[in-house]
C-alpha cells in the first residue's frame, strides 16, 4: 500500500495541481498496464473526517480538521507486487510525478 501524504494546500481544500495530476495519472496508467494496480483513491481534507480517540480508555469521536498535516494521508494506492523493492520502485515513480510529497509504503497483512 502506498500512502501519499497531504500538504497545507490540499488540507485547505484547494484542488491538486493539474500538471501534477496528469503526471500521477500517467504513473497510474503504467501500473494498470503492468497489472499491479488494484486501486487508487484520493482523500478529502481532514476537515471532512473524524477520528476515534480513547482518552481515559473510552472511545470519543473527534471531528477534523487535524493539526498534524505532515502525518495525514491525501491518497492511497494499493498495488500487488512481488517484493518490497518493486513497491519502492513504483513509489519512486510517484515521487517523480509529485516531488516533495512523502509516500509511506506498507505491506498489507493477509
Amino acid at each position: 500500500m502506498l500512502l501519499h501524504k497531504t500538504n497545507a494546500n490540499l488540507e485547505a481544500g484547494q484542488p491538486p495541481d493539474p500538471e501534477m495530476l496528469a503526471r500521477a495519472d500517467k504513473v497510474l496508467e503504467e501500473m494498470r498496464q503492468a497489472g499491479v494496480l488494484l486501486t487508487a483513491e484520493g482523500l478529502m481534507p481532514s476537515a471532512r473526517g473524524a477520528r476515534i480517540a480513547f482518552p481515559e480508555g473510552k472511545p470519543r469521536v473527534i471531528d477534523g480538521p487535524f493539526t498534524e498535516t505532515k502525518e495525514l494521508v491525501a491518497g492511497v494506492s494499493i498495488i500487488r507486487v512481488d517484493s518490497k523493492q518493486e513497491a519502492v520502485d513504483w513509489a519512486l515513480r510517484f515521487a517523480d510525478a509529485d516531488p516533495g510529497t512523502e509516500i509511506d509504503i506498507f505491506e498489507i497483512a493477509g
